[in-house]
C-alpha cells in the first residue's frame, strides 16, 4: 500500500499507546508535522508530553507496526483518513476529542451528506425490528445516511433497511475493519463493504473489547444530525449514544414503546428527558428540515434475507409458551409477532443461528403451536 511519508509519519503517531487527540495537537502545536515530532529528540519530546511517552514515541519509529498496518490495510483493500485530510467529516471534527484517524472500507462516502443513526437493543422485538428497518428504508431513500453500529438486532435491521433501497449506509465498529462482530452480521457487512462503507477509529486487527464500544458510539453520534433510539434497556449502549448526541448538540429521537417492556425503559425515559418522539419519518423530517431536501435514491441492493412487514402496528400482549417446551424453543415461541415472524428476525431477536431457528419452528409447527406462511413466516396458532 502506498502512502506518502507524511501520512505514514501521522499513521505512526497515532499507533503510539497513550498518544490521544490532547497529546497529539499539543505536539503538532510545538513541532509543526508528525514528522517533526517522529524527528524530535526525547528531551525535545518530554518537555510537551513527559518522559514515558517521549520514550515511546522515540521507540515507535523503530517498530514494525505500522508496516503491518499498511500490509494489513492492502490485504483487506482498506484506507485511512486523517483529520488533516478533506474527506474527514465535518460534523465528527467538530465533537470533544474527535479520532485522530479513521479507518475504513468500501466504497467513497460524502462526508457532507446529511446523516442521522439509528440504534437499539440486539435483543429486539419483531416490532423494534421492524420500525427500525422501515425509518432505515425510508431516511435512506431520501437520501439521508443511515448510520449505525453493525450490532445484531436494532443496528442490523436499520442498515438492512437502507441498503434494500440502495441508500447509503455507514456501519461504526468496535473493532479494526479487517473484523466482523458479531459473526452472525458477516453477510450485513459484506454488503455494506460491497456498496457503501465501514468505519472504525480502531487499528486493523482490533479485536471487540469492551472498552472500544464507548468511543464507537461517540463516533456513530458525531457524524450525525440526530440520532433515534429504538428499544433499549436501561443501561443500554444506545442511550450511551443518545447521551453523546446531546453533549456534542445533536437532537435525540426516540421510538415510544409499549408499557411494562424492558426494552421500553430507555426510548419511553428519554422521551420524559424530552427527547424528539418518532412514529414517521415526517417527525424526523420536522425537526430537521435540511433533511427534507436531500434527494432520493432511485438503485435498489438485493438482500439476501426476506423483508419483513414494516406496518408500524404495535403486535399484541406476548402468548406464554405453554410448559414442556425446550429453552430454545421457550424463546422462540415467545418472539412470535402477531402478524408473524419471518426466521432471520427470529435467530436475531432469540440470538441464535438460523438454523437452530427453523429446527425449533419445525418442532414448535409438529406440537401444532405454530403455522407457517408463505416466504418462511411462522405465526402461533
Amino acid at each position: 500500500m502506498m502512502v506518502d511519508e507524511e501520512r505514514r509519519n501521522w499513521l505512526a503517531l497515532t499507533l503510539v499507546p497513550g498518544i490521544g487527540t490532547v497529546y497529539f495537537v499539543r505536539l503538532l502545536a510545538r513541532f509543526g508535522t508528525p514528522g517533526g515530532v517522529l524527528s524530535a529528540s526525547e528531551h525535545e519530546l518530554a518537555e510537551v508530553v513527559g518522559e514515558s511517552r517521549a520514550r515511546r514515541i522515540r521507540a515507535y519509529r523503530e517498530e514494525a507496526a505500522i508496516e503491518e498496518q499498511l500490509r494489513s490495510m492492502a490485504a483487506y483493500g482498506a484506507g485511512f483518513i486523517t483529520m488533516d485530510d478533506t474527506a474527514y467529516p465535518p460534523r465528527l471534527a467538530e465533537i470533544y476529542d474527535p479520532p485522530l484517524v479513521l479507518y475504513h472500507r468500501g466504497q467513497p462516502f460524502d462526508p457532507d451528506q446529511p446523516a442521522i443513526a439509528i440504534v437499539g437493543t440486539r435483543k429486539a422485538s419483531t416490532y423494534g425490528l421492524m420500525m427500525a428497518e422501515m425509518l432505515g428504508r425510508e431516511l435512506a431513500a431520501r437520501g439521508v445516511c443511515v448510520v449505525s453500529g453493525l450490532a445484531a438486532g436494532i443496528d442490523a435491521a436499520a442498515h438492512r433497511g437502507a441498503l434494500s433501497v440502495g441508500g447509503s449506509t455507514i456501519a461504526v465498529l468496535g473493532t479494526g475493519v479487517d473484523m466482523v462482530f458479531p459473526a452472525e452480521n458477516a453477510e450485513l457487512m459484506h454488503l455494506i463493504v460491497q456498496h457503501c462503507c465501514v468505519l472504525s477509529p480502531f487499528p486493523m486487527g482490533s479485536k471487540p473489547i469492551k472498552g472500544n464500544f464507548p468511543q464507537r458510539n461517540r463516533i456513530i453520534s458525531g457524524l450525525c444530525s440526530g440520532v433515534v433510539v429504538v428499544e433499549a434497556p436501561p443501561g443500554s449502549g444506545a442511550l450511551l449514544t443518545a447521551r453523546n448526541a446531546a453533549e456534542q448538540g445533536r437532537e435525540v429521537f426516540a421510538v415510544p414503546g409499549r408499557a411494562g417492556e424492558r426494552n421500553s425503559i430507555g426510548p419511553n425515559s428519554l422521551l420524559r428527558e424530552g427527547a424528539r418522539l418518532v412514529e414517521t419519518i415526517n417527525d424526523i423530517l420536522t425537526e430537521l428540515p435540511i433533511l427534507s431536501e436531500v434527494r432520493p435514491q432511485t438503485s435498489s441492493v438485493a438482500l439476501p434475507v426476506a423483508e419483513p412487514s414494516i406496518a408500524p402496528t404495535p403486535p399484541p400482549p406476548k402468548k406464554v409458551a405453554p410448559p414442556k417446551l425446550s429453552p430454545i424453543e421457550k424463546d422462540v415461541y415467545e418472539s412470535l409477532g402477531g402478524d408473524g415472524s419471518y426466521v432471520d428476525e427470529i435467530a436475531l431477536v432469540c440470538r441464535i443461528s438460523v438454523s437452530e431457528a427453523l429446527s425449533s419452528l419445525t418442532l414448535l409447527e409438529l406440537k401444532g403451536l405454530v403455522r407457517q406462511l408463505s416466504g418462511k413466516r411462522f405465526v402461533l396458532r
